[in-house]
């Protein structure tokens, strides 16, 4: 029996295998190109964009796992049925608590695998993607500015240069949008110079002009300097969003507010998640076989598809405060082991049809 064993999680997890690779590949070209138009744009360099892609390619694991385990398991089981594998397997006294056996054990294991990733990577991960992310969002950074383009900061900055020479800029047009009017700032030199953490200073020199310009009105000069310096805050700190995806498991436990709650609850639910979504595939894989692989395979997508979306709403009310820790987000989970529980028992109750 151990041999059949292998052979049926062989079988069963090779096409799980085969999904993955494939869910991989889709996220991680979707986060590169988002990043790759933007390293385009504003010039981030290209270990960075690299270094981003795949960050939130391993922060999704924990979504690809489950969806990849349940499209697997229901391609694999079908194929064992319709070549009537498994029913060979019934005549000598095996059946689906064999198939259930044999995968049993790699079900567990990616459970731990996943709970590792939600517990342990993901708030590293995360942490990491926001300091790359305060890397990339500096406001002005003259490392990046390519001569005889404009270069676009933010929603706010705006900056041109004729040339550049020994680490600064020659002939300078900076452009500031405040909320009243706009800023506009003239000199024949910029050069950036690093103060405190996060903070920078921008010394421009050589025929400062500054403008003031009223929104819908003309552009008045305020001033001439020779000399003329900007301090700014280049990475602005993480928002509490940002702060409690990158919180350890542990000071999220001793946390009782609900947006920190719900990253908890996620981060236990995730693992959940794999052992839920495998006995759901199990028994996906009775329904009906005469109407083939593809309709399988659909209701398999549309089973996930809704348990992610739930999921992703209890996530929501409980940020919000408007559901209880208890049993807050576990409710998915327990409603498809419900639905599975009381399809077992009309199975059982149902003439000729052993599990």
């Amino acid at each position: 029996m151990l041999i059949i064993e292998r052979y049926l999680a062989r079988e069963i997890l090779r096409p799980a295998l085969g999904v993955f690779a494939f869910l991989v590949v889709v996220v991680l070209v979707f986060y590169a190109s988002q990043l790759l138009g933007r390293a385009a744009v504003e010039g981030f360099p290209m270990e960075i964009v690299a270094s981003m892609a795949l960050l939130r390619l391993g922060i999704f694991l924990d979504v690809l796992i489950p969806i990849a385990l349940l499209l697997g398991i229901v391609t694999g089981l079908g194929r064992l049925q319709a070549a009537h594998e498994i029913t060979a397997l019934a005549a000598v006294g095996g059946g689906r608590r064999r198939v259930v056996y044999a995968l049993g054990v790699w079900v567990l294991a990616l459970a731990i695998v996943v709970a590792g990733l939600s517990m342990l990577f993901r708030p590293w991960a995360y942490a990491m993607v926001y300091e790359l992310e305060r890397q990339m969002l500096a406001e002005l950074n003259l490392e990046r500015i390519e001569p005889g383009r404009f270069q676009v900061g933010d929603q706010i900055w705006l900056l041109y240069a004729e040339g550049r020479s020994d680490g600064g800029l020659d002939d300078v047009m900076v452009h500031q949008r405040m909320p009243d009017f706009d800023g506009l700032l003239r000199a024949r030199r910029l050069e950036q110079v690093e103060e405190a953490e996060g903070v920078i200073r921008l010394v421009f020199s050589g025929d400062v002009n500054s403008y003031r310009i009223e929104h819908g009105g003309s552009g008045d000069l305020i001033g001439r300097f020779s000399r003329f310096d900007v301090l700014f805050q280049a990475r602005p700190p993480p928002e509490r969003e940002q702060l409690r995806r990158a919180m350890s498991t542990l000071a999220l436990a001793e946390s009782v507010e609900p947006i920190e709650m719900a990253e908890l609850h996620w981060r236990l639910v995730s693992p959940l998640s794999v052992l839920v979504l495998g006995l759901a595939a199990i028994a996906m894989s009775r329904i009906n076989p005469r109407l083939g692989q593809s309709a399988r395979v659909l209701s398999a997508s549309v089973v996930v598809t809704i348990y992610f979306s739930v999921l992703g709403v209890l996530i929501n009310w409980l940020e919000q405060g408007s559901l209880g820790p208890w049993p807050g987000v576990y409710m998915a989970p327990m409603a498809v082991l419900l639905i599975l529980a009381v399809r077992y028992w009309l199975v059982q109750r149902g003439p000729g049809a052993p599990l």
